[in-house]
């Protein structure tokens, strides 16, 4: 059953839109209008439907309502009859913006595309200008669908040219990637994910870390992760990367959790990727160890707005350079949503470390989908190691080589990746 979920979902990109396309050629703008509203209401609603993000959920269904309806009917009233194949995807993508520009993640402002995980040649028509690309091209293909049923078959034609000619690219971009991710020499990484106890009470939430007694217990939290990086270094792995938020510090905590860690780190030749929540300052943050000590630092930067401490200074991902003289980049969760991180991770060229958070009840299968777009537009490979979620490593192609949730227990995930 998930299998067909995962494979026919990607479905609703291609075709949420042509009810609205055929109102827009065959209607009232205002019929346009309100049918759109209620798509890009409901649609972008669907991202913050959990108790951690409820509160964002007016303000979301609200400006992706009046944005996908005002968008859609100054499309029906200035494009009529076949100009609509170029109206009308335009107007999509301006829909989108109001919210990316307010700050919302990509899985929240451009539900279009959020779907496309499973198709990987789909995802990768992103390479030609970001999701906003493909954005277009679902929005594309609904219009050619309502110009053909209308009788304009000469631009139902081009539009349809449209989505061939950009799928066939991201076809190819998917075979060089692929061609790509399976040269050079084997890295060895590893997602070791070992969740706390939740404070015990209510829904699941995103922010369980901060709540949980357990979570600000150094010295158990050490512990409790220890024999499982041991196992990640015994099964070769030269890279770990441990979840976000993995304890809270305070009182000198910071101080003692980056020692354990860097014990760890010498003790196992390794490199580890440590998150944490700095309650003192207060931050969200990771600290790259490896042999040397402390090699890096990086704040998350698109904190969740109202639950978490905005950013201390604006960041690359990296490279940051390790004492084997190797280089990595880092990202913090939510980050991954954002084009820009996708931007420095393509600059940077070096796998991609991504310490996360997420809850159960559907939305860490939804974030997790999401991280694919990280991997294809940064093209670099990525380890995602997620608390109360889904640990996954991908290659530079988006391609999953390993995923596993932490909701059946410890989490230690290994594979090669390459590049």
């Amino acid at each position: 059953m998930s299998t067909t979920k995962n494979v026919l979902l990607p479905l609703f990109g291609w075709f949420a839109l042509l009810p609205v396309a055929l109102l827009a050629l065959l209607r009232t703008p205002l019929e346009a209008g309100l049918a759109a509203a209620l798509v890009g209401g409901l649609a972008s609603a669907a991202g913050v439907w959990s108790r951690t993000l409820r509160h964002n959920l007016p303000l979301t269904a609200a400006t992706s309502a009046v944005s996908w309806g005002a968008c859609a009917a100054l499309a029906a009233w200035l494009a009529s009859g076949p100009w609509l194949v170029v109206a009308f995807p335009l107007a999509m993508v301006a829909a989108v913006l109001p919210l990316r520009l307010i700050g919302a993640p990509r899985f929240v402002n451009n539900p279009l595309v959020r779907t496309q995980q499973p198709w990987l040649a789909v995802v990768h028509t992103a390479r030609l200008g970001g999701d906003l690309m493909t954005t277009a091209v679902l929005a594309t293909a609904s219009t050619s669908v309502a110009l053909a049923l209308g009788g304009y078959l000469g631009s139902a034609a081009a539009g349809t040219g449209f989505v061939v000619a950009v799928l066939t690219f991201g076809w190819a971009s998917l075979r060089r990637a692929t061609a790509r991710a399976g040269q050079g020499s084997p890295h060895r990484v590893a997602a070791v994910v070992v969740d706390g106890e939740p404070p015990g009470h209510g829904e699941p939430t995103g922010v369980v870390s901060t709540e949980s007694p357990e979570y600000r217990d150094v010295e158990g939290t050490l512990a409790r992760y220890r024999p499982h990086v041991e196992e990640a270094a015994r099964q070769g792995a030269r890279v770990i990367v441990l979840p976000e938020a993995s304890v809270v510090t305070e009182n000198g905590g910071e101080a003692r959790w980056c020692a354990g860690v860097e014990a760890w780190a010498r003790a196992l030749d390794v490199a580890i990727v440590a998150g944490f929540f700095d309650a003192a300052t207060p931050r969200n943050t990771l600290a790259v160890i490896d042999t040397s000590g402390v090699a890096a630092r990086y704040d998350k930067q698109h904190p969740a707005r109202g639950a978490e401490p905005p950013p201390v200074a604006k960041m690359e991902v990296g490279p940051h350079r390790l004492a084997t003289g190797e280089a990595l980049s880092t990202a913090i969760c939510v980050d991954l949503d954002y084009s820009d991180t996708a931007r420095s991770a393509r600059r940077a060229g070096a796998l991609l470390a991504v310490p996360s958070n997420d809850w159960f009840g559907g939305f860490e299968v939804l974030h997790h989908h999401s991280a694919v777009w990280a991997a294809v537009m940064g093209g670099v490979p990525v380890v995602r190691s997620t608390g109360h979620g889904i640990s996954s490593i991908y290659d530079g192609a988006g391609q999953v080589l390993k995923q596993q949730s932490s909701a059946d227990g410890p989490v230690v995930l290994v594979a090669d990746v390459r590049g």
